[in-house]
């Protein structure tokens, strides 16, 4: 199958999961079910693209290289945006605990940035003990079985900044209650999104709890072709940039995007 489509197939599952739990903590009845599978296909996906980019061969290490690209793109165009929305404010990253520091995310957000931002801290929620001392079965258990609010307000404990960039989204649960946000850690920082969902956080962009977050279009293009020279040219083909500004319009335009 065409790496592609495996991205492509990845991505809908990992928001799939996200989704799911989603609804499963509801008590909706096939929340708990699509979570799994969801996850389950993640990580055969994830095995599958693993394995293909390392033994592959030519074609699987050009498709590599073009994903990365993209993924450098849609946070490259998101701390563009920062840089001239905040220039001159202190931020905290949030990342994924089983990224490097030297991701394609983390890279282009930074090369975004430019200085513009200082970034204070970067910071990672510990994952787990693994179950049964095999160190591979922490990987079994999706982050938004463990990554709670209790964890966040735990992480941030002592720590201050204007922004909080989280790459891995915020815990269930957490979100904006009124004009600020249900976590104390939280409370009088703006929130943005460089990864995970935003389906739940309608109500923080409409409040300005989050000024900006970057996520996919539901209508992305996935093809074979080079990574467009023209960043903005490249952004487009498959990442939206939602802001606290342009909320309505989005929502408007791609309501499946957030939740009703």
């Amino acid at each position: 199958m065409n790496n592609i489509l495996m991205y492509a197939i990845l991505a809908l599952a990992a928001i799939g999961a996200i989704v799911g739990w989603s609804n499963s903590k509801k008590g909706v009845a096939w929340g708990q079910p699509v979570t799994i599978l969801c996850a389950i296909i993640a990580i055969a996906i994830g095995g599958y693209l693993s394995w293909s980019n390392s033994f592959g061969g030519g074609q699987n290490k050009s498709a590599q290289a073009r994903e990365i690209e993209y993924q450098k793109v849609m946070t490259r165009q998101l701390g563009n945006y920062l840089k001239e929305k905040f220039s001159g404010k202190k931020a905290i990253i949030i990342k994924d605990p089983y990224t490097k520091e030297d991701s394609p995310s983390l890279v282009g957000l930074n090369e975004g940035l430019d200085g513009a931002i200082t970034i204070v801290d970067t910071i990672y929620p510990e994952p787990p003990k693994p179950k049964g001392g095999d160190p591979d079965m922490e990987m079994m258990d999706p982050m938004e079985t463990w990554y709670t609010k209790k964890v966040l307000e735990e992480m941030m404990k002592g720590k201050d900044a204007d922004i909080i960039i989280t790459t891995i989204g915020l815990p269930m649960g957490v979100g904006c209650a009124g004009k600020e946000f249900n976590a104390n850690c939280l409370k009088g920082k703006k929130v943005v999104f460089a990864g995970g969902s935003i389906y739940e956080h309608g109500r923080g962009f409409a409040t300005g709890c989050i000024a900006a977050a970057v996520t996919y279009k539901p209508n992305a293009e996935y093809d074979e072709k080079p990574v467009p020279k023209d960043q903005q040219a490249a952004f487009d083909k498959r990442f939206l940039l939602v802001t606290s500004d342009n909320f309505a319009e989005v929502s408007k335009t791609h309501p499946d995007i957030f939740q009703h």
